[in-house]
């Protein structure tokens, strides 16, 4: 009995990755069309599923299993379009979460900024330093530092920044900077979210 379950059940699977993988397409390519170009993504509670409050006492390889399955098709497809991804977090164990990345996204972890709480960053510019927006800076002025990654217009105006922390969302859409509110308990409602962007 249970080896007939199993081949619905992987069915299923197999159709739920492709629905997400055509919904997530569509969601990039709505992107592509308000010429966003850098998606900032917070990490706990957003990215993975759960918080780790910078206290990770487990394996990264566990850490990897909470990554959302909703990334694991965003953040590849953003890649693909030329978006840009950056790490925006308040923790400071950003070694185990470009670890995570490593895992996560091989082919392209090393394209991806982190901006922590670790010390190993600073923001010199003279924009707004609360919720996420230095991280956002720090990071957007790493990927324009380097011209061979193909994004050297950053702005506020082609950013997006993707939270669970309504104050981050708020500070930043004040800020002049689009952001999408991160439902951690309806997860798949970002993609929707993304689509109804203006």
């Amino acid at each position: 009995m249970a080896a007939s379950n199993a081949v619905p059940q992987q069915q299923q699977q197999q159709l739920n990755s492709f629905i997400d993988d055509v919904k997530c397409s569509k969601a990039m390519d709505k992107l592509v069309d308000m010429k966003i170009n850098f998606l900032a993504i917070d990490f706990d509670q957003t990215m993975i599923d759960i918080h780790t409050g910078g206290r990770w006492r487990g394996t990264v390889p566990e850490l990897a299993e909470h990554i959302r399955p909703l990334f694991l098709h965003l953040v590849p497809q953003a890649t693909q379009r030329n978006i840009r991804i950056a790490i925006v977090t308040f923790s400071s164990q950003t070694k185990s979460i470009r670890e995570v990345l490593d895992c996560a996204f091989p082919t392209i972890s090393e394209l991806i900024p982190i901006r922590g709480s670790d010390g190993s960053w600073t923001y010199a510019g003279n924009g707004k330093r609360g919720g996420k927006q230095n991280r956002m800076a720090s990071a957007a002025e790493e990927l324009m530092a380097k011209p061979a990654l193909g994004v050297c217009d950053v702005t506020k105006n082609t950013t997006l920044l993707i939270d669970d922390d309504p104050n981050n969302i708020s500070i930043s859409l004040k800020d002049g900077t689009r952001a999408v509110w991160f439902n951690p308990r309806h997860p798949n409602r970002l993609l929707d979210d993304i689509l109804r962007l203006e």
